[in-house]
């Protein structure tokens, strides 16, 4: 099972050129057909995030930090989250959305999931981009525990592949996994910190969602909060529980793989 997922790595590895051109080129398909293009990609998260901060920074819900402008709360949460969301939604489906080349014998189609990861990074490193703008216009300065951004974009890159491994090679089988996961989205944005903050008993409980170590660590990023060792048993539990999710992920794909053209 081991030697099967390191393989995968592998052969994405080796298929590295082909990888970057097909996602930049699924990132300009995405919005060609529109009058703005790729400026979609930008103004729908911003109106979002606009809309959250009005409505939340009004109610002032109770539970939100304190420790800084509930907008620098909002976004540090947010940033993290339209990526995973954004990747997850779209490499789910796309053995389906493009069928016409898993049924090609020739093409590596071990590089599709990983090209929609790529093509949702690009909108994502601008907001990070954004992110440091409103932290900075609310006095909270780029540090040194910046620079641990690299690996929370790591770790949600690598969970990520394996969730996406899992969902992508079942969405043929069973079309209605896009259904459920749109259901579920909604659930699990409400059990992150992200417009509210746990505590006591209801934070260890939510905190099983690795999710919940990303988002906090993107925070901590940008604010200047704990480095990541300093949540070493969290840690731990994180890449426990990424790496079982890859071993099961590049197992069912490899398994269900053969018979994607039949379905498709």
């Amino acid at each position: 099972m081991i030697r099967e997922t390191l393989s995968i790595f592998k052969n994405i590895f080796e298929n590295r050129k082909l990888l970057i051109q097909f996602s930049f080129n699924d990132f300009k398909s995405k919005y060609a057909g529109s009058a703005l293009g790729i400026i979609w990609a930008f103004i729908t998260p911003l109106v979002t995030v606009l809309t959250y901060w009005f409505v939340f920074s009004q109610i002032r819900q109770q539970g939100a930090n304190e420790e800084y402008p509930f907008i620098v709360y909002l976004v540090t949460g947010l940033i993290p989250w339209f990526f995973f969301s954004d990747s997850l939604l779209s490499a789910t489906n796309v053995f389906r959305e493009y069928s016409y080349l898993v049924k090609k014998v020739v093409f590596n189609v071990q590089i599709l999931p990983t090209s929609k990861i790529l093509s949702s990074l690009y909108t994502h490193l601008f907001f990070i981009v954004i992110g440091f703008g409103i932290t900075s216009l609310s006095g909270i300065y780029p540090s040194l525990q910046s620079i641990q951004l690299i690996y929370y974009l790591f770790c949600l890159i690598i969970f990520l592949t394996g969730v996406t491994w899992l969902t992508s090679s079942t969405q043929p089988f069973l079309p209605d996994i896009m259904q459920f996961i749109n259901v579920a989205m909604q659930t699990i944005m409400w059990t992150l910190p992200i417009l509210w903050q746990p505590s006591g008993w209801i934070e260890k409980v939510l905190k099983l969602n690795p999710l919940y170590y990303i988002i906090q660590g993107y925070r901590d990023s940008f604010t200047g909060g704990a480095w990541f060792w300093e949540h070493w048993q969290y840690g731990l539990y994180f890449w426990a529980f990424t790496i079982v999710l890859l071993l099961i992920g590049s197992t069912v794909f490899r398994r269900l793989k053969p018979h994607f053209s039949d379905v498709l």
